[in-house]
């Protein structure tokens, strides 16, 4: 069975087979394996010439509705009724060639409706892909397209050692900002930081927050020991995961769960929204204030309650910086922990060798981070940080999607 057809279809009699044993409602782990068995059957099929095609389609998907959606026509279109190419133009001030060439490209992939010749809607997906949904993720893909577009002309013209300075990233040259970090050039636009963080909400099935590292086992210590926070988030954006892992550990046993991010986050978090948590204000780059404090014969033996966590923990954080920003921010915690404290670092995992076919968001992710003076890392990697600081890997708890994984850390043993 060397041909393509043949090949192509063993690979979907697999795939028939699983869609005939999957549960009506599949989990996120079984969605993207079927997405992959699918991929697979195109694969057998598929020839150079079919493969570029494909990728100079995407690339006039994605242009083609950023323009739109920056010129504000995209937003326009409406729910009931229809709105012209013409009277689209008009109301964006653009020439209607642009509304109409445009709007093909984005309605042959399923996206709007035209309901008569150059007469659109909206439909299901297109709204779904509007700023305030998914075309947030959109959004945030377009700013690193633009960065990847500007890629060569960088390397050009700086040196290597430059891609590790954070004030002079790809990303801050692309937008004429060098001299600041990423988030500095994020920060001065508080309508992108939102779309920032609401991405970060958008990508939970690619990178979960259960099923990893067990916090309902800490039950018993954190009811032993209430007055510790049982969680200190630190970079928590809106509060996603402790609310997650609240399901898990019902009103947190009891115990204070404390959120840890920049004032422009912080300021944006509704109290309602995140019952149990505490919100705070805290830059990574100082030291961890959530620590035991002893009396101290300065202050007569007494001390304020302040005592540190159960767990600290860090997700999505350190994938956006190097090597060597990363033991700095460690070395910010690890005073803090006490001897049963645990360190939990929640981000993806580099293999030692590429899966041809395997999963992409690993990569696509990294190549984005490459922009931001992020990387992702390795196991050994990891390690080698964690030696660095005074900490020991306990336990690596994989995810059931992707390459996302738990890493449970503690103090090293003297």
């Amino acid at each position: 069975m060397s041909d393509p057809i043949s090949k192509a279809l063993a690979e979907a009699e697999k795939l028939v087979a699983t869609l005939k044993n999957i549960k009506t409602n599949p989990t996120p782990a079984e969605h993207l394996a079927l997405l992959k068995q699918t991929d697979n059957v195109r694969a057998q099929l598929e020839e150079p010439y079919d493969t570029v095609t494909r990728w100079a389609e995407s690339i006039a998907v994605t242009a083609a509705l950023s323009t739109l959606t920056q010129i504000g026509a995209f937003g326009k279109l409406p729910m009931e009724g229809s709105i012209s190419a013409k009277d689209l133009a008009a109301v964006v001030n653009v020439d209607v060639s642009v509304i109409t060439r445009a709007m093909r490209v984005i309605l042959v992939n399923g996206i709007a409706t035209e309901t008569a010749p150059d007469e659109y809607q909206q439909n299901m997906l297109s709204m779904v892909l509007q700023p305030q949904a998914l075309g947030a993720f959109f959004s945030l893909c377009m700013d690193f397209n633009r960065t990847w577009v500007k890629l060569p002309e960088y390397l050009k013209t700086h040196s290597p050692a430059d891609l590790y300075n954070s004030k002079k990233s790809p990303f801050a040259f692309a937008a004429g900002k060098e001299g600041l970090t990423y988030y500095e050039v994020l920060n001065e636009d508080e309508e992108q930081r939102v779309i920032w963080n609401n991405t970060l909400q958008q990508m939970e099935k690619n990178m979960p927050i259960l099923g990893m590292f067990p916090f309902a086992t800490l039950k018993e210590q954190v009811e032993k020991e209430p007055e510790r926070p049982f969680i200190v988030d630190i970079g928590s954006g809106k509060g996603q995961a402790m609310l997650a892992i609240e399901t898990e550990c019902p009103k947190y046993f009891g115990a204070q769960v404390i959120l840890q991010d920049l004032p422009i986050v912080i300021k944006t978090l509704g109290v309602e929204d995140l019952p149990g948590i505490t919100p705070t204000v805290h830059d990574i780059f100082t030291p961890q204030p959530v620590k035991s404090l002893y009396p101290s014969p300065d202050t007569g033996g007494k001390t304020n309650l302040i005592v540190d966590a159960h767990v600290y923990f860090l997700r999505r954080l350190l994938h956006d910086f190097y090597i060597p920003v990363c033991i700095e921010i460690l070395r910010n915690v690890v005073p803090a922990m006490g001897p049963d404290s645990r360190l939990i670092i929640c981000d993806m995992l580099v293999p030692e060798k590429v899966e041809v076919g395997g999963p992409m968001e690993l990569y696509w992710l990294d190549f984005s981070l490459l922009t931001i003076s992020g990387r992702e890392k390795t196991l050994k990697e990891f390690n080698e940080m964690f030696d660095e600081v005074g900490l020991e890997l306990i336990k690596v708890y994989p995810s059931g999607i992707g390459s996302t994984v738990m890493l449970e850390t503690r103090l090293k043993k003297l």
